[in-house]
């Protein structure tokens, strides 16, 4: 008998997007950071310098419109603006709550992370909670993402 994961493998995430994950989190829960009011940001940032503290984003803007179809006309933008080829890393960091013990439990704060990779089919997804005031309280592990199924091999 095959265990599921045998039969539904799990892709590799891109190399280097879980600590692009982790920096972002961590920045997110410096101390004095509040997030209440964070409307969030969409980055799109050059693969090679994703980890570069001082890095300037291709593209940068609050998101808009809708989150999924938004998220995907700025990554078209983005993609325009350098050489074919170029590999860029989006960073999607949007507030919104979660109910993470069923339909009774109170809705928690969150601040949702979204990364991904041009090209490729696996991206990452984690979040960081907020307490009512909007200051991080913990850093949720990050986990697989497929971001589009057409890519996958």
């Amino acid at each position: 008998m095959s265990d599921r994961s045998d039969s539904f493998p799990t892709p590799d995430v891109p190399a280097g997007l879980r600590a692009v994950y982790a920096l972002y989190a961590a920045r997110l829960c410096a101390p004095g950071v509040r997030l209440r009011h964070y409307a969030g940001r969409w980055l799109a940032l050059h693969r090679a310098r994703a980890l570069d503290a001082r890095v300037l984003p291709v593209m940068d803007e609050e998101p808009s419109d809708n989150r999924l179809t938004g998220f995907k006309r700025f990554q078209r933008e983005a993609l325009a603006l350098v050489p074919p080829g170029t590999e860029l890393v989006f960073v999607s960091l949007e507030h919104g709550t979660w109910r993470p013990r069923g339909p009774d439990a109170p809705l928690l704060q969150m601040l949702a992370i979204r990364l991904e990779v041009s090209g490729c089919a696996v991206g990452l997804a984690g979040h960081v909670d907020l307490d009512d005031h909007g200051r991080p309280l913990r850093i949720a592990p990050a986990f697989a993402l497929i971001v589009d199924l057409r890519l996958l091999e």
